[in-house]
């Protein structure tokens, strides 16, 4: 999953996903993160184990303080 991961007083940033459009639950995947990313790879993704369906996916940016800027980043995908 490729992205950016930078705001002011950053901290770290974990990428989580959950089934459907509107999960009901996150899970983090791998480890949370505490080095900025600009346009690389945020995380791997592996998905063999995972129903076919559609899946969003939700990445957060945390400051040194604790809070993370609204809105965070979704987007859904679908594995088949």
């Amino acid at each position: 999953i490729w992205g950016t991961a930078n705001i002011d007083q950053f901290q770290y940033y974990k990428v989580e996903y959950g089934v459907g459009e509107t999960p009901p639950g996150w899970v983090v995947i791998d480890d949370l993160r505490y080095e900025r990313v600009s346009e690389e790879v945020l995380v791997v993704w592996n998905t063999v184990g995972l129903t076919p369906g559609t899946y969003t996916l939700r990445l957060t940016v945390v400051d040194i303080t604790g809070n993370y800027p609204e809105p965070r980043c979704t987007v859904s995908v679908t594995l088949e």
